[in-house]
């Protein structure tokens, strides 16, 4: 969202187009009031949408793998090989392209050797998150699973505990082809030992790793360390790894806490000084929302008023600053020639306290409202806007933790709305990001004063960046197998009040439109086990558009996806 000149004078004369408007022949839908106007620039492309933007994270965290994801091949609920079913095809449904595994934080104390192997022969260790893993879900498991939904593994890697050597012996687990394998000398060809292990286990073809994150929160949970030090980690880590394809690996160096600037300078300087660069390919931002400390505090995600879910999405529309000020500080340290690295949102979505949990073991586990699904949009939106920089992202996390698409129980199983958005925002996959320039009344953030919490992945920056939440906000693109047809995906946040937009493409006329709309009367609306589709979209009415532009009201506090058919 770029505001401009334009949009201003577009802004301030929106009464006097209405008016105008009103008593022509030519463009009917006027006659209702305009509220605000979406200006779709397709002569400004932004960049490919990265389809793994929609990405996806499962940690070994309260009932996020057991009871979560893994049920077990004996357990009565259905399962493929133990993974529940019902999240398979949850996944499915939304293409997930990417799944992070370890962790986060869990990460940093795991063994990938105690997850292979026979299963009654694994050591039970006691997690970073205080609770026992039994390792009956390991790494063929989540390779299996990525192979049930059909998409990437992204493997986060332990730098804090383990040595170097286990991190590329890893990659020669996963990675080394099977059979025998030509040496340099003039020895006959022999199995490489990690292959015929993995074998072993279960797979005999590899599994192509190709993303891997070099640790994980390493200014905190992973290692304490400043960026001097972990810039020295990461080259040791990879200054030598295997490679089996012409692929280059993409590692994926530990980035900063929420907004920390500093760190990602400090990070980029060190690390270029040394020559050998290998395959930076992303840089891991973190950014959780959780709200003035009042909301936070009290730790409900259905107890809400009316100045913290304003307050919420506020802080959410930061991510656009943390996205901007990372891109700003690798740019600012990186050399003429240097491939640019792009940025991994590998964690992000709301973040509450306890009160909604599933159960006391389910850690971190939450409810999830239509606020969320606004939230959601918000944030892809953002991503989408920025698609030169932003390749990877991956929501916190897919089940039973923080800002989930799906709860599941025993057999009780439910999609969020976060799921449905998700679903809505399938056709920006792949297609070309254009500018959009949105021209609507901004919303004061009546929480603004509030002290911002200081804590894991939180923003600490200015106050005047979360006094004001944008009226209305989206973004654009173009179908990369029919220029004549876009996607304008649009949030109205405003509790109460609809908003009906004039839209219009610059340089072409829209000839029709079909679109779905997530919106309930109550933003506390959610689904739970006994109401499972409480919440769920619904096709837009729509209007034959005259003069090449169509007039569109969002409902309040909705989320909608229009797909526009250019004449």
């Amino acid at each position: 969202m770029k505001i401009t000149r334009r949009a201003a004078l577009k802004s301030s004369a929106l009464a006097a187009t209405a008016l105008a408007l009103r008593g022509s022949n030519l463009f009917p839908q006027a006659s209702i009031s305009v509220d605000a106007h979406i200006d779709i620039l397709p002569g400004e492309p932004i960049g490919t949408i990265s389809p793994e933007i929609y990405s996806h994270f499962i940690e070994h965290l309260g009932g996020v793998i057991y009871d979560g994801v893994w049920v077990g091949p004996n357990s009565k609920i259905p399962n493929t090989h133990g993974i529940r079913q019902a999240f398979i095809d949850t996944m499915k449904a939304v293409q997930a392209p990417v799944l992070r595994w370890p962790g986060g934080c869990f990460a940093d104390s795991y063994d990938w050797r105690d997850g292979i192997g026979a299963a009654a022969s694994r050591p039970a260790r006691t997690g970073f998150w205080g609770q026992q893993d039994s390792n009956q879900y390991g790494l063929h498991e989540f390779m299996h699973t990525c192979r049930a939904i059909g998409c990437k593994p992204y493997l986060a890697a332990d730098m804090r505990s383990l040595p170097a050597r286990d991190f590329y012996q890893e990659i020669e687990y996963c990675n080394a082809p099977a059979g025998n394998v030509a040496s340099n000398s003039a020895a006959p060809a022999v199995p490489n030992t990690l292959a015929a292990q993995r074998a072993a286990n279960g797979d005999v073809e590899p599994f192509n790793v190709d993303l891997w994150g070099v640790g994980n929160e390493s200014w905190g949970c992973g290692g304490n360390l400043v960026p001097e030090e972990y810039a020295a980690m990461f080259r040791r880590f990879t200054a030598w790894t295997p490679s089996y394809s012409r692929s280059p690996l993409r590692f994926v160096a530990v980035g900063p806490n929420g907004d920390d600037v500093d760190w990602t300078r400090r990070l980029f300087k060190s690390l270029y000084a040394n020559s050998e660069r290998r395959h930076l390919f992303g840089l891991s931002v973190h950014y959780y929302t959780s709200g003035s400390p009042t909301a936070f505090a009290e730790g409900d995600a259905l107890n809400f008023s009316t100045d913290d879910f304003y307050d919420l999405l506020t802080r959410a529309s930061i991510m656009e600053r943390v996205v901007t000020d990372h891109w700003q500080a690798i740019g600012n340290t990186s050399e003429p020639g240097q491939p640019k690295v792009k940025l991994v949102v590998d964690e992000w979505g709301a973040w509450y306290g306890k009160g909604t949990q599933l159960a006391p073991e389910y850690n971190l586990s939450q409810q999830s409202t239509m606020r969320d699904a606004l939230l959601t949009g918000i944030t892809l939106d953002i991503f989408q806007r920025h698609a030169d920089k932003v390749a990877v992202a991956n929501v916190a996390q897919s089940i039973n933790c923080i800002h989930s698409l799906m709860l599941a129980q025993e057999d009780k199983f439910t999609v969020t709305p976060t799921f449905h958005v998700f679903q809505m925002y399938l056709p920006h996959r792949g297609a070309q990001a254009v500018r959009a320039e949105f021209s609507a009344p901004a919303i004061r953030n009546p929480l603004a004063n509030a002290p911002i919490p200081v804590g894991g992945n939180s923003y600490t920056g200015s106050l005047e960046a979360v006094k004001l939440l944008a009226g209305l906000s989206g973004s654009a693109s173009i179908s990369a197998t029919n220029p004549k047809l876009m996607t304008l995906t649009v949030v109205n946040p405003h509790l109460d009040r609809p908003v009906t937009t004039e839209i219009a493409v610059s340089g072409a006329a829209v000839a029709s439109y079909t679109g779905t709309v997530l919106v309930e009367t109550d933003v506390h609306a959610h689904n739970d086990f006994a109401h499972p589709n409480a919440v769920h979209p619904s096709p837009v009415a729509t209007a034959s558009p005259t003069g090449g532009r169509l007039v569109h009201t969002f409902p309040a506090a909705s989320v909608t996806t229009l797909q526009l058919t250019l004449a």
